[in-house]
């Protein structure tokens, strides 16, 4: 800060130079108290955080497509004639969840001062308030674990069974429906009156089509459409753990998604180990353990963890629509990698069914506000306007259930990233 005492003429010039001075009035002479001018984002040439987000947003769609098609693929290239184990194969790779919450721990002390001075038994105590006044005990863990676990178990089994009957790229491509099994599921379960925007029913009727037609493409029998099946049963898996996910816990921190997440892996060693084992001596899984594929195994939970780490905290430095487009452009990928190293023919039938399914996804993401504008460009009033009118002459208050809607709707598209059912 600088302070000079000048003449008249010097006055305008010093006037003229700078709109931030303050002017005082002092035995005929003018006092400017110069400040300096704040700079503008972009000024000094660094990138607005908009700018920022964008980059980061679209490193991060590389690296959830690659993690993603490539932990499917090597999800795939376990089934040999001396290895058939979809079970043991979930089992093994969940297992390796539990390492979730240690990094969370050990990186939360590496970038924020504030989190290393408060100490661990602070961080702790602030990622298990999901699980009640009382915290984390063992009948909360059971209460909370234990279900979501079978749901997690299950639909992972069902994609990893999927994957044996199908190609990839069908199984990615029929997956990628629980975006439309989440709108229909949270209309269901949750304690909302979810509006009927055409957008949203039209990009349910396009999953609905395209699923048809891609089975279509292989005939409704045999173990093609029982890979099918088992593919759209992963799928409404996945959007019954979400919508159920929000519904019980609601809106998780970073922290907290990540003790979850690994309980749920501990809760996996201990309670499914003897269900694995089961399996094996019964001969429902074949097992050789002289020609185990441990760099397949290795490969598919080393990158399923990288997808889960990338799509839960992914959201805190872009927008989420990055984190969905990361798992969608796997279905293409994969298409390539089934063409070039599996030698996998698609037919005009099939390629036409994904990209309904494709379409459908894109649909389903385009914000709600923009959604009911066109819903709106005919009828001249949204779905939403008469369902306030219809409260009105009911005497409901309009604004509280409208803006539960939307706030509810927001947070499962987000959740769709951050609690992403591991495949």
């Amino acid at each position: 800060m600088e302070s000079t005492a000048v003449n008249g003429k010097q006055e305008n010039e010093m006037l003229e130079d700078s709109t931030e001075s303050k002017v005082h009035l002092s035995n005929g002479k003018v006092e400017i108290t110069m400040q300096p001018i704040e700079k503008k984002p972009g000024d000094d040439g660094c990138l607005s955080d908009n700018a920022k987000k964008v980059i980061y947003g679209l490193l991060l769609v590389i690296g959830i497509a690659l993690s993603w098609v490539s932990a499917t693929q090597f999800a795939k290239s376990t089934y040999s004639a001396t290895f058939n184990a979809p079970f043991f194969v979930i089992w093994f790779s969940t297992v390796w969840m539990m390492v979730c919450y240690p990094v969370y721990v050990v990186g939360s002390f590496i970038l924020f001062k504030e989190k290393r001075k408060a100490g661990i038994r602070s961080l702790f105590r602030e990622d298990q308030q999901i699980y009640g006044d009382s915290g984390l005990t063992i009948l909360t863990y059971f209460r909370y674990i234990g279900p979501f676990t079978i749901c997690w178990e299950a639909t992972n089994y069902m994609y990893m069974r999927a994957l044996g009957s199908i190609h990839v790229t069908d199984a990615t491509a029929l997956f990628t429906t629980n975006t439309a099994f989440v709108y229909i599921c949270s209309w269901i379960w949750l304690k909302e009156k979810y509006i009927l925007i055409p957008a949203r029913s039209f990009s349910v009727l396009m999953c609905i089509l395209g699923t048809v037609l891609m089975c279509y493409s292989d005939g409704f029998g045999g173990g093609r459409a029982e890979g099918v099946v088992l593919a759209l049963g992963a799928a409404l898996g996945a959007a019954l753990y979400k919508v159920l996910f929000f519904r019980v816990v609601g809106k998780a921190t970073y922290g907290q998604v990540s003790l979850f997440l690994s309980l749920l892996g501990v809760f996996n060693l201990v309670f499914f180990c003897p269900i694995m084992v089961t399996l094996y001596f019964t001969g429902v899984e074949k097992i050789d353990w002289g020609n185990l594929p441990g760099a397949f195994l290795c490969g598919k939970a080393a990158l399923g963890l990288v997808f889960n780490f990338l799509v839960n905290f992914g959201i805190a430095v872009t927008f989420p629509l990055f984190i969905a487009l990361g798992t969608v452009i796997g279905i293409p990928l994969n298409g390539v990698v089934d063409s070039l190293f599996r030698d996998t023919q698609f037919g005009w039938v099939k390629i036409l069914g994904a990209a309904f399914i494709m379409v459908a996804f894109f649909i389903m993401l385009v914000p709600e506000p923009l959604q009911r504008k066109v819903a709106c460009w005919k009828e001249g009033q949204c779905p939403c306007e008469r369902q306030t009118l219809d409260q009105e002459k009911e005497g409901v208050d309009p604004d509280a259930g409208e803006k539960r809607e939307g706030e509810n709707w927001m947070r499962l598209k987000q959740d769709d990233n951050e609690e992403d059912v591991q495949v």
